[in-house]
């Protein structure tokens, strides 16, 4: 049996590859590790620690989006440090005009969702605490909006939304 370490990278078709760098380090704050034009290709990494955790790759600006209901990836997940951290980041996206889809406790994080500009969706979380996580009946699945964030959809109209 196969025993990774961890999960190393994960590589997503993008539709403009400058467009992504810019979002992928701007926004996210992502280190541009290499780029690599004869294949339109950037590597990212948070704060250095590895070669690269993210990958782009240039398919074009007629590429297609995946329909909802389609095999594939749901989404990419970014922890940050706690909800002091979480709160900042919601802030930025909101301030950057990135449409959040939702927010939500849901036991064991505490996450906020939104899309890159391709269509890709993105979580930034932070790890519940352990006296919060253990409120939850189901600590994997709690569907609370979080406070900071009233303004944005429930779980359950993202959930209707995503499902388009």
């Amino acid at each position: 049996m196969i025993r990774p370490d961890r999960i190393g990278h994960v590589v997503i078709k993008v539709r403009n590859l400058e467009r992504s760098i810019k979002f992928y380090s701007e926004v996210l704050g992502l280190q541009v590790m290499k780029v690599e034009p004869a294949i339109k290709m950037a590597f990212f990494a948070s704060n250095g620690r590895d070669h690269h955790e993210l990958a782009a790759i240039e398919v074009g600006t007629d590429a297609t989006l995946s329909p909802a209901r389609a095999i594939g990836l749901s989404h990419i997940a970014f922890r940050l440090r706690d909800e002091a951290h979480l709160r900042a980041a919601y802030d930025e996206l909101k301030a950057g005009g990135v449409e959040i889809i939702t927010a939500i406790n849901h036991g064991v994080t505490k996450s906020v969702y939104f899309r890159d500009p391709d269509g890709n969706q993105l979580e930034v979380y932070c790890d519940g605490l352990p006296n919060e996580v253990a409120r939850f009946s189901d600590p994997y699945m709690g569907t609370e909006k979080l406070g900071f964030a009233k303004d944005v959809p429930d779980f359950g109209e993202a959930i209707a939304e995503l499902s388009k």
